[in-house]
């Protein structure tokens, strides 16, 4: 196990580290865009950055499952001490400490920056720590997805098939919501009472044990199919 860790290290170190970085991408966002737009909203630059340091993490995320789809590295790691499934643990695991200090750093950035902005006076600068924590929580659940489906059908075949069911999926979405059309109002409210301040933890507490529950799902999924992945493998 040692041994998959140190290999995991060394090939994607760069990327696992890209995290903290990522991290400052609402603070990046803010620095370069409040003299290109001076009326602009600090909040709204800094929610901007967010996602798309969101996005570029999910990205860098991805790229560490580059180059396993090959038969012959599944057939040796299937052979070897540790097996498929201690490999598909450390990998696991991995993503899900590149997910924790991604957050870390969000969180880290955004309290020294609304601290700087407490002694300035500012009172416009809040929070975005919440906002934060959901998109973790996103982050969790595509990867939970993402990773069978790389791991069965190799990664352009399963990014590919992937696409397809996102697609089909916000069909379904935006139909719903077209036929829904006329209770968008009482759906908004509804939504509104239920995310209110006092019930902001306990949704947060919920959402985290579901999206781990999901997690250990995804893992257990992969190792079953795993092997009928490797099958179809390039060399």
């Amino acid at each position: 196990m040692t041994g998959l860790v140190y290999k995991e290290w060394k090939q994607n170190r760069w990327f696992i580290l890209s995290m903290i970085l990522c991290g400052f991408a609402p603070l990046l966002v803010l620095l370069l865009l409040r003299g290109e737009i001076p009326n602009a909203d600090h909040t709204a630059l800094r929610i901007g950055g967010l996602i798309a340091g969101f996005l570029a993490a999910g990205a860098l995320q991805m790229l560490v499952l580059r180059g396993d789809d090959r038969k012959l590295w599944g057939y040796w790691i299937t052979a070897s001490a540790d097996g498929y499934k201690g490999f598909l643990r450390v990998k696991y695991e991995m993503i899900f400490g590149m997910i924790v200090l991604f957050l870390f750093s969000l969180q880290f950035v955004d309290m020294g920056y609304c601290a700087v902005a407490a002694d300035m006076e500012k009172t416009d600068a809040g929070s975005i720590n919440d906002i934060a924590f959901l998109l973790g929580f996103m982050q969790i659940l595509f990867r939970a997805i993402d990773i069978p489906f790389t791991y069965r059908f190799g990664s352009k075949k399963g990014s590919f098939i992937k696409l397809i069911c996102m697609v089909i999926l916000a069909i379904l979405i935006c139909a719903v919501l077209v036929l829904n059309v006329d209770n968008m109002d009482r759906i908004t409210e509804m939504v509104r009472k239920v995310f209110n301040e006092n019930n902001s933890s306990l949704i947060l507490s919920v959402g985290l044990v579901v999206c781990l529950a999901l997690y250990y799902l995804s893992y257990r999924i992969t190792c079953r199919l795993y092997l009928k992945g490797v099958e179809q493998y390039d060399g």
